[in-house]
């Protein structure tokens, strides 16, 4: 039996999410979804180059409870190919809060998967895995039971029989990350412990190493409501350990759309409203904006100007996948009563309120309708007609 442990390690793959209305000319498919779907293909492929003793997937494989049956029934092949190369070796499947439903008369899509030779899947109750082939156990802590850690004040504790001692868990970490959505994080005393070999993270959208045995694998592609705030850089974690030693731990790439937000571009400093879409398309020149995403940030342009310079903007770029342009007035300074220079205050800008306003009702939205479309098509709207910020 070997003395080192392979795992791949990939997380939050969110198959069947939606944005935007452009489709793709070969299917017919939502655009993103068709893109979320190659960068996961992507990433199993180079998975199943690379041949781990153990492949985990820590949440989130899709974005909803009841995903579409064009990324469900891709993702049964992707992952059938992959485990039929492997032979049948252990993969792992946790539930992740996207994915899980929430009551158990709402049917799950997981036990599907454990039709696929070497699959286990993990979406209620934490259960311990023990894979004896590879002396190794993992204790699986997927979302809908992740708050019992703290509930029932339990404290997940290795197997002294195996070599290796892995644990899976998807959710949040305390005091880490600020995420105004999350209703709940773990604690970093019940988590973080250095007897685990490796503790494999899901959830937060970056790949990000926590301590010397614990990663976030991060998503393989741009799906959250702020993707401006994420790396640019999405991928998958090739894992090697070895008892006695730090585990080894490497972030491995996949191809995304390009994510491009460009440099903020304060109105009130240029001449006219010309002026400031010239300096937005000077930027866009300096970057490679086909086929990307794209975010411009214009500050401090009049209301009645916004209309006629998003219009001029979308135009000069329509190489772009998308131009998403956001208007925001900055704090400004007066004089104050000794003659210094003091802020003015400004109500918390409309497109942050309409983002909040549209995460808190994501349940509530039609099927097919994804979260970042709405947010997405009332900026544009907000942009067209301006906003009333107290000053």
């Amino acid at each position: 039996m070997s003395q080192v442990l392979t795992v791949a390690h990939l997380s939050d793959t969110h198959l069947g999410y939606r944005s935007l209305s452009k489709e793709d000319p070969k299917t017919g498919v939502n655009q993103r979804e068709v893109d979320v779907y190659h960068a996961f293909a992507h990433a199993m492929r180079a998975i199943q180059e690379a041949s781990p003793d153990l492949v985990l997937i820590t949440g989130d494989l899709f974005d909803k409870k009841v995903p579409s049956i064009w990324s469900l029934r891709r993702a049964f092949r992707v992952l059938r190919t992959v485990q039929e190369a492997r032979a049948g070796k252990p993969l792992i499947l946790l539930g992740g809060n996207h994915d899980t439903p929430r009551t158990r008369e709402s049917s799950a899509v997981f036990p599907l998967f454990e039709e696929i030779p070497g699959i286990k899947a993990i979406y209620g109750m934490p259960e311990e895995v023990q894979l004896p082939e590879l002396n190794a156990s993992v204790m699986c802590v997927p979302a809908a039971s992740a708050a019992r850690l703290v509930e029932e004040n339990l404290q997940p504790e290795p197997n002294p029989r195996f070599r290796f001692n892995l644990l899976a868990i998807h959710g949040v970490l305390q005091g880490l990350f600020t995420h105004d959505y999350t209703p709940f994080f773990l604690p970093l005393s019940r988590v973080l412990d250095e007897r685990w070999d490796y503790i494999a993270l899901g959830d937060y959208h970056d790949f990000r190493r926590v301590s010397r045995n614990a990663a976030y694998a991060g998503a393989t592609e741009f799906t959250t409501t702020n993707i401006w705030s994420e790396n640019r850089e999405k991928g998958w974690v090739w894992v090697e350990l070895e008892k006695g030693k730090h585990p080894t731990i490497r972030h491995r790439v996949v191809p995304t759309r390009r994510v491009v937000s460009l440099p903020e571009i304060d109105a009130s400093q240029c001449d006219s409203t010309d002026e400031a879409v010239e300096k937005v398309l000077e930027e866009a020149a300096l970057e490679a904006i086909a086929g990307a995403l794209v975010r411009v940030r214009l500050l401090n342009l009049p209301y009645a100007e916004r209309a006629r310079a998003q219009r001029a903007i979308v135009e000069r770029m329509a190489d772009a996948f998308h131009v998403q342009v956001d208007f925001r007035a900055v704090l400004r300074t007066a004089p104050s009563a000794e003659g210094q220079q003091a802020q003015a205050e400004v109500a918390q800008p409309i497109e942050d309120r309409w983002r909040q306003f549209v995460e808190a009702r994501r349940e509530e939205l039609p099927a097919g309708i994804s979260v970042e479309e709405v947010i997405s098509r009332g900026l544009q709207a907000l942009g067209a007609v301006g906003e009333v910020v107290s000053l």
